[in-house]
């Protein structure tokens, strides 16, 4: 049954069908769906290996899932609620992020985006769903909380990105 669902799936035009869900949506867009249907269309681009999301409340990986892309998408969230709703979207894995928010006023906010990035690539490449070396888009916001996705990133999976030590 497994391989009839695979090959079901590589046989969906997925570059024409993103085409045809961004042009039937209502424009003007909300700036996370727009970060959505920018990332999406990068990982297609790109032939990424995956799409890495930082997400509070899951609905950036939701509308990451809504525009279909190849490559899966891994939601990393300290959520466990947002967690376990992400297992109902197309594509998303969602990866519970184990430590709890630091105090930005004592910890700088990138360096935490790059701790949970970094962390995030390496459960992806010990779970054997990512190869070191491939592209991966990341999403992520400018701060903290829900509805703040703004911001796009490609990277390789390399044991040193150049981000934050884990």
């Amino acid at each position: 049954m497994h391989e009839t669902c695979l090959k079901a799936e590589n046989t969906i035009a997925y570059v024409s069908h993103f085409e045809e869900l961004t042009n039937l949506v209502q424009r003007p867009v909300s700036i996370v769906e727009s970060c959505a249907m920018a990332a999406v269309r990068a990982s297609l681009d790109m032939n990424a290996g995956a799409i890495i999301v930082l997400s509070t409340s899951g609905d950036s990986a939701r509308l990451l899932s809504k525009y279909r892309p190849v490559c899966p998408i891994f939601m990393i969230t300290r959520n466990p609620s947002a967690s376990r709703y992400g297992h109902l979207y197309r594509g998303v894995y969602p990866f519970y992020f184990p430590e709890q928010k630091p105090d930005f006023t004592k910890v700088n906010w990138q360096e935490d985006v790059d701790r949970r990035i970094k962390w995030g690539l390496s459960e992806a490449i010990k779970l054997k769903v990512l190869a070191q070396g491939e592209t991966v888009v990341v999403v992520q916001g400018w701060k903290g909380g829900m509805g703040n996705t703004n911001t796009l990133r490609v990277i390789k999976a390399e044991p040193d990105l150049g981000l934050v030590a884990v």
